[in-house]
């Protein structure tokens, strides 16, 4: 160890340095938001973006401005648009954009304060994205209802039980791809609907291969004649526990695949990611509007084009 090496020099093996993330600054900056096509990664799967409609749903708990007396106000920020816009917004560019408010004033009364904010980042993410986003400051964060919108989703592994111990070898390749039986359907005597929720989600960032976790709720409605093979559902969704893929294209290679196969007639698949580094994405894609949670709908944002009418 040299005697010239400071505990800054140790830390910035992982942390990085003090140039990496915004200092103060009494100007919010949206020249550090950071758009991104969706077809560039939606090409990659085949993937059009007309499969499905959903939303995009972000909570940004570490959202936070001063009052015009320096007061500061801090909450949560929930951002909501559209899964058919072009463009969709990198997660550290919207953390930094977002961090140059912290020591902005932006009103006299809380009230105003608040109403002055989410004005200003809805209007830069408009700007940025080229589609309406919504966007609703929160005190507090139970305000928000996105923790857990499905309640009557049931456990996948409380509904396979004893079967989970005994299903089929689960083939994990070099590759790091999971094994899916061809068929994941089978001829059956009725039509069923399935509610699944789990929290073995995982998935790894596309750019910088950190590792996601959180919940996913999977809806099937399958045509008579059809039943469904749980195991196969468990083997997608593990599928995704090392790809390198931002969350909202997790949720549309999950919907994909199973609104794909023969004898499935509707899906919706939510992804509710845990936060890291202050931010959850929750990216929700179905085949009609009225699968889609209340965590989308209480924000009012289907459009009478969205709702088919």
């Amino acid at each position: 160890m040299s005697s010239n090496q400071s505990i800054n020099d140790f830390a910035a093996k992982s942390l990085g340095s003090d140039n990496s993330y915004a200092v103060f600054t009494d100007t919010f900056d949206p020249s550090l938001l950071a758009p991104m096509p969706r077809v560039l990664a939606r090409q990659e799967y085949g993937i059009t973006g007309k499969e499905f409609i959903g939303w995009d749903a972000w909570h940004c708990h570490e959202a936070t401005f001063l009052l015009n007396n320096n007061v500061p106000v801090a909450g949560t920020l929930k951002i909501v648009y559209s899964s058919d816009s072009e463009f969709m917004v990198e997660s550290k560019s919207i953390k930094l954009y977002l961090n140059t408010f912290d020591m902005c004033k932006m009103g006299n009364t809380i009230a105003s304060g608040i109403k002055k904010y989410e004005k200003q980042i809805s209007e830069d993410l408009t700007k940025a994205l080229n589609t309406s986003v919504h966007v609703k400051f929160h005190k507090n964060f139970a305000d928000v209802s996105a923790t857990n919108p499905v309640y009557d989703y049931e456990d996948i592994y409380e509904y396979m039980g004893d079967d989970i111990y005994h299903m089929s070898n689960i083939d994990y390749n070099a590759d790091n791809t999971y094994q899916v039986t061809q068929k994941s359907l089978t001829p059956s005597k009725k039509s069923k609907v399935y509610k699944f929720g789990t929290n073995v989600l995982r998935s790894r960032c596309r750019h910088t291969k950190q590792k996601d976790t959180g919940s996913g709720y999977i809806y099937l409605e399958l045509e008579p004649g059809y039943e469904l093979n749980v195991e196969n559902v468990l083997r997608q969704i593990l599928q995704l526990r090392e790809k390198n893929e931002f969350h909202e294209f997790c949720s549309e290679v999950l919907f994909t695949k199973f609104i794909s196969q023969e004898g499935v007639k509707e899906c919706m698949v939510t992804l509710l990611y845990a936060r890291r580094g202050s931010l959850d994405i929750n990216p929700v894609r179905a085949s009609k509007p009225e699968l889609i949670p209340q965590v989308m709908k209480d924000v009012n944002l289907y459009t009478k084009k969205a709702m088919g009418q």
